[in-house]
């Protein structure tokens, strides 16, 4: 149960940073690094972190759409994952069977939060009115607290049920059901091509299908490796950026030097 206390509090830190200082650590890859510091089991955490960060590549908050939220399927799932004991495959087909589900439940909980702190901040701008700016610290750090139990309560719930039960239930699934397993494992090995997927749908237009097939080509036919393809991308981009800045102050320097031979003939006469 202590173990559990502390994934809860780090679920509920790590929200903080996702509305706060913005570190980072609220991507799965990060998450997982506490897990594995708490559980003492780095290498699975880390695993589980990078199959859950690819899957969730391309979840964000764009608008008014809440995503689920990556933090508590995360930590929950890699928590679990490690408690069950086995295999690193079957840590991280638990990891997905467990971080998908938990990560929708809280998504609901977020909405929940995000609906009923809009009556905190109008309470803040009454205070602001008034010139009280300890309310407006009372009500920002309320509306901080509901959204670290969101994440904290769920993450203890399930941490701390289920490193009481998770032995049996890997022992069943392992024993009696065991395609089970074989299934999540094969949606774990899907989950990272659909979360790339998703990503390439947000940041692919008609002018960037070129740097697609140029690292396609560059990695899958001329066996360049993964560093080498980004180094390239890295400097492409940077060209592209050049000559995309290049085009746009084009027409403002033409603009100036119409305007200067115009200054010059009225000079001249």
């Amino acid at each position: 149960m202590v173990q559990a206390l502390f994934l809860a509090l780090w679920a509920g830190l790590c929200t903080l940073d996702q509305f706060g200082p913005h570190l980072g650590f609220r991507k799965p890859l990060l998450a997982s690094v506490g897990v594995g510091l708490i559980l003492g089991d780095m290498t699975t955490a880390i695993m589980i972190g990078a199959t859950l960060e690819l899957m969730w590549l391309g979840v964000n908050n764009i608008g008014a759409y809440v995503p689920p939220d990556v933090i508590s399927g995360t930590i929950a799932g890699t928590s679990l994952g490690i408690m069950s004991g086995g295999t690193t495959e079957a840590a991280i087909a638990l990891a997905v069977a467990v971080g998908v589900p938990t990560a929708t439940l809280v998504q609901q909980l977020n909405m929940l939060v995000m609906t009923t702190n809009v009556a905190l901040v109008h309470g803040a701008d009454k205070a602001a009115l008034t010139g009280d700016f300890k309310k407006i610290n009372k009500y920002f750090w309320l509306g901080a607290l509901f959204f670290f139990l969101t994440r904290a309560i769920p993450v203890f719930i399930a941490t701390g049920i289920g490193s009481f039960v998770i032995e049996d239930i890997m022992a069943f699934l392992q024993n009696d059901v065991p395609w089970v397993l074989t299934g999540f494992a094969t949606a774990g090995t899907m989950m990272p091509a659909v979360g790339l997927a998703m990503l390439l749908t947000m940041m692919m237009k008609k002018n960037m299908w070129i740097f697609l097939c140029i690292g396609f080509v560059l990695f899958g036919y001329m066996g360049v490796p993964t560093l080498g393809c980004a180094i390239i991308g890295i400097a492409l981009a940077g060209l592209y950026d050049i000559i995309i800045e290049g085009q746009k102050n084009a027409p403002a320097a033409v603009a100036t030097a119409s305007d200067s031979d115009d200054d010059g003939e009225e000079y001249d006469l």
